[in-house]
This record gives C-alpha cells, structure tokens and sequence, in this order.
C-alpha cells in the first residue's frame, strides 16, 4: 500500500522556517522597489510646482510637473535653473528656482526687434527668425521686445520665458550657467500636467 504523501507536503508548507523564509523575501522585494522609486524621483526626476504667470500660455501658476536631472539641454526646452535673481555688489544674494525656455546655447548670438526673436546658432553664418508657436498670440510681445545681439558664453544658456510681458529672464539677469540648471522638464510630464497637477493638488489642498 502507497503512502499518502499529501500530509507531508501539507507539514512541509506549514513549516515555520519556510514562512519566515517568503516573509523575508516579499519584504526584500518591497524594500528593494520602495528604493528604486525613491531614487528615481529623488534623485532622476525631481518633482516641481510652478509659480507665477512668466511661463504662460505654456504653463500656468501651480502646474505640476517633473524634470529630468540627467538629459542634455536643447534649444526649446523647458529648464527649471537656481539662480541668484538679486544678487550683485553689496547686495544680499537670493537664491531660488526658476523655469524658463532656452533660446540658446553656447555659441550662439540672439537679439530682438519688435517682438521678433533671431538667432545665429553656433557654426553658422546667418541669423534666422526662431519660430515660437508657444506664445500668445492673442498677447503679442511688446515689453522689452528689443535687444541687441548677445552672443551666449561657453557654459550657458539664454533663457527666456514664454509670457515675455512679465518674464524675468535672461534679458535682466543674463545667461545663465549649465551647471546650475536643475533638470529639463520631461515630456511625459508636459503632456500630463494636468493630471499630475489634479493628483498633487489635492495633498496641497488637504495636507
């Protein structure tokens, strides 16, 4: 007669050990993912939320959105940047994130008259109209809409923001240096600010 091997394999999974042993496991999987999420929004994509009106119609005040600390920046992107917006001789320095577009890189000279932005970009021989589908064109620029041509140092880049009415930007506080921008904001991020705006904005509402 065969043994019934059924109350060993039932004795075998009620075994003490073996239970501690799938604890230890499942617990090491959520550690394990609880750290991949905290450095990847940590310390890969940052989360911020924006201020003021000088990046509409792109961005409104309290838009939420994430940036990425490890891409290269391009012509058109959005940066967020620490910058001293107060600083000079015998001033107190303030310190703060900003976001805005860049409008150039290092290399290349812009300037402005009535509104229209041209740009030469590093390596080439003629200026060219930067076209900027993202302004408002029911608002046109007319608040220090000219400027003579400034060509971007080595290192940084020219911001400007998008609402150039109100923006404070590179054309009061110049160009701003690579090593200070904090990250560029993603795509994914842009697309879906208004749900991640939705979802954070109701912790701001009901902390």
């Amino acid at each position: 007669m065969q043994n019934n091997p059924y109350p060993d394999l039932i004795a075998a999974w009620r075994d003490p050990r073996r239970e501690l042993r799938s604890t230890v496991r499942v617990l090491a999987i959520v550690a394990a993912v609880v750290l991949c999420f905290t450095i990847l929004f940590t310390q890969i994509f940052i989360g911020v939320q924006v201020v003021g009106s000088s990046m509409e119609p792109t961005l409104y005040g309290g838009d939420y959105l994430f940036v990425d600390t490890t891409v290269g920046i391009r012509r058109g992107d959005i940066v967020v940047v620490e910058t001293d917006m107060h600083g000079g001789a015998g001033e107190t320095s303030s310190y703060e994130w900003i976001i805005k577009r860049v409008l150039g890189l290092p290399g290349d000279t812009l300037y402005a008259q009535g509104g229209v932005l041209y740009r030469r970009q590093a390596g080439e021989a003629e200026f060219s109209v930067v076209e900027e589908p993202y302004l408002d064109a029911e608002e046109p620029w007319t608040v220090r809409s000219s400027f003579p041509e400034i060509t971007v140092p080595a290192g940084e880049v020219y911001l400007l923001g998008d609402h150039r009415n109100v923006s404070e930007d590179s054309r009061s506080i110049g160009p701003q240096p690579i090593a200070q921008v904090v990250g560029v904001v993603t795509g994914w991020s842009l697309a879906a600010k208004d749900f991640f705006t939705g979802i954070f904005g109701q912790f701001a509402r009901n902390p």
